[in-house]
């Protein structure tokens, strides 16, 4: 199993306390007085998590991420802020929206299962829907750049806030983390390394620019020195490891 920090704080930002749960308990709900007391989850390079909030929604958190979220949802919507990646199953409740607030993006539901993608290193944050419907606002400009989204389409919402749409993304490729695979689709080696990077806790170091694309699936929980082996059958790039270094060439 894996452990995720547990930091909570007051509705006006005073730390209340942190504390180390694994990932089958939980963090515990706690009042203090009459303020709105909030928890922040966050994931470690190689860390997993899953989380059920206080309205039944399941969360699974992906390495290197975070959900900043209140103990007890209160008034007329539910919302909670990611960085990283987090895969919802929403509880349905149409008197009280659920909103995602991640980066320049806000996704908002009623009840429904999406993933969304946030990594700062990433060049967009990406919203993929497997099931219901999600409306995805830029905050760069709410009142006009929308988009709502039905099953099996995916947004991105680029550093400029620009909202552009995919109709049929490769939705295997986009859970493969939470189903405990590396999956790729014709991706570039750098997008797997970063996504290997984050899971391994390791740091890349190119040598020379490797301009590859690679298509299949590998075990999340094999060895990085085993995965790298078989990104290496190509001959066209090689990897050394050192300590917490990947040093690629060609």
């Amino acid at each position: 199993y894996w452990t995720a920090q547990v930091r909570q704080t007051l509705a006006s930002g005073k730390f209340v306390g942190s504390v180390l749960v694994d990932i089958m308990s939980g963090a515990q709900d706690t009042a203090a007085g009459k303020e709105m007391v909030y928890n922040t989850i966050s994931t470690p390079r190689g860390g997993q998590y899953v989380v059920t909030l206080s309205d039944g929604t399941k969360v699974w958190l992906n390495a290197a991420s975070s959900i900043y979220f209140p103990v007890t949802f209160k008034g007329s919507e539910r919302q909670v802020e990611i960085t990283g990646e987090a895969y919802f199953e929403v509880a349905k409740n149409t008197a009280m929206p659920f909103k995602v607030k991640a980066g320049n993006a806000e996704v908002e539901v009623l009840g429904t299962h999406f993933n969304v993608n946030a990594y700062a290193d990433e060049s967009s944050i990406k919203t993929t829907l497997i099931e219901g419907r999600v409306k995805i606002t830029s905050a760069n400009d709410p009142g006009n750049l929308q988009q709502f989204l039905s099953p099996g389409q995916q947004s991105a919402v680029n550093n400029a806030g620009k909202i552009s749409l995919a109709i049929n993304p490769d939705l295997e490729e986009v859970l493969a983390w939470k189903n405990g695979k590396f999956q790729y689709n014709a991706a570039d080696l750098k997008q797997i390394m970063r996504q290997m990077t984050r899971w391994y806790d390791a740091d890349v170091v190119y040598q020379e620019n490797v301009n590859l694309h690679f298509t299949g699936q590998l075990p999340r929980y094999e060895k990085l020195s085993v995965l790298l082996e078989k990104l290496a059958l190509t001959n066209e790039v090689h990897f050394k490891i050192d300590g917490k270094k990947v040093i690629v060439s060609r």
